[in-house]
């Protein structure tokens, strides 16, 4: 695990920001949850928060609760890059290099004057200034739900946060059937259904709702 400047970012976060927070390009479950969670988590923390995504996901995520509020990179650019510019800080999470976004993006990100947090599970990152990594953890959305624990804030986590965070989490163990689902995770599931993911319509959701 790498865990760098985790203190300093605290402390950065203590006074509102105005925060983007981007997920990879073609973004899967664990990118789209895991972002929207963040989003969620840091609104109630009193930040100004926007999801910019590079490009379109699948129409079975559309639901998540903060979806409508996104940016697409590739459709509304202008829109995108005003968040982008007018922002104190960066959060990249579910990719672990910035060519992970796209030329256009990343020609953007490469400019960016300010910090980038990120948070992420996939080996050889490349090195920001503050960092959570772990290879270890089968999802960002595991990973953001510890970011969250480490803070002492899973009181903050509702309906919203915990159904995001549980979706990421769903799909990128294949339904909790791949190895990298350890009994901790599990633990994080439970919690998170008690905190308002309701599992069968997430499931329902993702897999049943389309052809």
């Amino acid at each position: 695990m790498i865990l760098k400047g985790f203190k300093e970012l605290n402390s950065f976060l203590e006074t509102s920001k105005n925060i983007v927070i981007i997920g990879h390009r073609n973004p899967d479950g664990d990118a789209m949850g895991s972002t929207l969670a963040l989003k969620h988590y840091l609104d109630k923390k009193g930040h100004c928060t926007t999801v910019v995504i590079p490009n379109g996901y699948p129409d079975f995520l559309q639901w998540l609760p903060g979806s409508e509020n996104t940016y697409r990179f590739d459709r509304q650019n202008s829109q995108s890059q005003k968040a982008i510019n007018a922002s104190e800080i960066i959060f990249l999470l579910d990719f672990n290099a910035l060519h992970r976004v796209g030329h256009d993006m990343q020609d953007t990100l490469e400019k960016y004057p300010n910090d980038f947090a990120m948070i992420d599970h996939h080996q050889q990152p490349d090195d920001v200034e503050y960092m959570y990594s772990d290879v270890t953890i089968c999802s960002t959305c595991q990973m953001v739900y510890q970011f969250i624990d480490m803070n002492a804030d899973l009181d903050l986590i509702d309906s919203n946060i915990a159904t995001c965070l549980y979706t990421g989490i769903m799909t990128d163990t294949g339904s909790f059937r791949f190895r990298s689902t350890t009994s901790k995770t599990h633990r994080v599931i439970a919690d998170l259904i008690d905190k308002g993911a309701e599992n069968d319509r997430i499931h329902n959701n993702v897999y049943d709702a389309n052809s």
